[in-house]
């Protein structure tokens, strides 16, 4: 059956993206429009929309969309403000986006009910939508600015699917992150106790070490959050409203070479390829960032943006469908947010041999897009 792509550009409200001038274009900060890739069948008449959404990520071609528009499901491929700019993304204007396409999916193009699917990082980002959807609490972004949530008016969906979803941005770097860096300002000044890709270093790793090595971690991300925290206080004080900054070295995650560690079925290396090269690169995971937006979205400390506290206070049916040969959102991540829900109300689903973005695996998609509508039936939201 034939399918349709139907552009959307959906108003948005601008939050902080005006004032803080965080977006370089022009267009985007004087013309606040979200952008979106409505796919169908022609003969569609289901009155369920899906939502698939991430932060940052390009989703108007995302490799889900045609195959869960010919299972029957109308999908909205949804681009925030923030796509393809990850330093200064401030998850409170996110949500505002998600909002958005909720409310447009139902007042402009009809569905009756809402189904948000956040893929990989869109998996926090949706949790945390939904409990400020139902009983909004946050009241301003953690470096003090609007929007506030408790009065934004979001539409609630109704239903939430987790498909290859990490449980956070900073529970993600925190497991990343390397901990051998000793000065931020100098990614060359390491500890060589702690360098994952030390010469002579092999696996399997010592359980005391690994255990040393994400204490360390955590503890970098700490030095950097209290920095961010105290950096932003002094230069609101000249009247300076943001700055930008590097994080070197994200991409040193132990079971990225040692697979005994969370066993599951990936195989070496980490969804960058080659993580010691993935690590020291140019790009990868929060390496350019600002202060605020690290705030919201890598701080452990400070984000809202995490599934396993905010998806206790949601309602609706929730779906955790993990891919068991993920090199990014490993195995447990989907544990971790089946166990926030619990069951009846949520349901965990896990796909062997499935990686992050299913390459060379059409098979699998098929299967994902089946599971997805096997539970929108079993939870009647169909």
């Amino acid at each position: 059956m034939p399918l349709l792509h139907q552009l959307q550009a959906i108003p948005m409200t601008p939050g902080t993206t005006a004032s803080r001038i965080e977006i370089h274009s022009g267009l985007a900060r004087h013309y606040p429009r979200i952008h979106a890739n409505l796919v169908r069948r022609t003969d569609a008449t289901t009155d369920v929309g899906l939502v698939l959404m991430h932060p940052t990520s390009n989703f108007l071609t995302h490799f889900l969309l045609e195959p869960l528009a010919e299972a029957g499901l109308p999908v909205l491929g949804l681009n925030t403000r923030y796509v393809g700019n990850d330093a200064t993304t401030v998850m409170e204007n996110v949500l505002l986006d998600i909002g958005a396409a909720v409310r447009w999916m139902r007042e402009e193009l009809g569905y009756r009910k809402v189904i948000l699917v956040g893929f990989s990082g869109g998996g926090p980002a949706v949790a945390y939508y939904q409990s400020q959807a139902e009983k909004p609490f946050v009241t301003a972004t953690p470096a003090g600015d609007p929007p506030d949530l408790t009065t934004a008016g979001l539409p609630p969906a109704d239903g939430l699917a987790l498909v290859a979803a990490h449980a956070g941005r900073g529970r993600l770097l925190a497991t990343w992150i390397d901990p051998s860096v000793r000065d931020e300002t100098n990614p060359d000044d390491r500890d060589p106790e702690l360098d994952l890709f030390l010469p002579g270093r092999t696996p399997p790793f010592d359980a005391d070490w690994v255990q040393a090595y994400r204490t360390a971690q955590v503890a970098r991300m700490d030095r950097i959050s209290t920095w961010a925290e105290a950096e932003l206080a002094r230069l609101s004080a000249l009247g300076i409203g943001d700055r930008a900054f590097v994080v070197h070295r994200t991409v040193a995650d132990p079971r990225f070479v040692d697979l005994s560690l969370d066993l599951s079925d990936r195989v070496v290396g980490s969804m960058y390829g080659d993580p010691k090269v993935a690590n020291e690169a140019g790009a990868g995971l929060a390496r350019f960032q600002t202060l605020r937006g690290w705030l919201s979205s890598w701080s452990l400390r400070h984000s809202y943006a995490d599934a396993v506290e905010r998806l206790p206070e949601t309602t609706v049916p929730v779906l955790v469908l993990g891919l068991m040969a993920d090199q990014g959102a490993m195995p447990d991540n989907a544990k971790l947010m089946f166990e926030a829900v619990g069951a009846p109300r949520g349901t965990l689903v896990e796909m062997p041999g499935l990686n992050h973005y299913m390459v060379d695996q059409e098979n699998g998609r098929a299967e994902v897009v089946a599971r997805i509508g096997d539970w929108l039936t079993a939870e009647n939201l169909r």
